[in-house]
């Protein structure tokens, strides 16, 4: 498992087992996202197993935000740039690959009129290939504004 900067107030993660939440804590996080629905693939631990985990490590604000990747709408946007603003960071952003949670980053940002060729590095700096996406992050950075 990698927990990796993907920008100043947020991390991203794959999948999180009992074996890495301590290191959750070790880096400060505060607030935790999870973006991946639950029963997703077998023996995957559910988001209450993986919630009182990080209770019991200290982390108190974890939200439930499941998305599959052809779900992530302007709504979906919305409610995690909302989510965002209003925890406590740094926060950590978690689904099954950090692809998902990347993209709910990444496209939120493009919305904002930062240019896609520095999201996608950002990504793949902290292990994530966005470019696959990248028509996608194209047609949300156009509607910007």
């Amino acid at each position: 498992m990698a927990i990796e900067k993907i920008a100043d107030y947020l991390y991203i993660s794959n999948q999180l087992d009992e074996r890495f939440i301590k290191r959750v804590a070790s880096y400060g996080i505060k607030t935790v996202i999870c973006n991946r629905p639950d029963g997703e693939e077998p023996k995957q631990p559910s988001f209450e197993q993986v919630k009182a985990w990080l209770n019991a490590v200290g982390v108190e604000n974890v939200v439930y935000m499941p998305i599959v990747m052809d779900g992530i709408d302007d709504g979906a946007l919305s409610d995690f740039q909302e989510t965002v603003a209003k925890s406590p960071a740094p926060i950590l952003a978690y689904c099954r690959s950090g692809v998902r949670s990347s993209m709910l980053w990444a496209l939120n940002q493009a919305k904002r009129g930062v240019e896609v060729n520095s999201l996608i590095k950002a990504a793949e700096l902290a292990g994530i290939n966005l470019e696959p996406q990248r028509a996608r992050l194209q047609a949300a950075y156009r509607k910007r504004g």
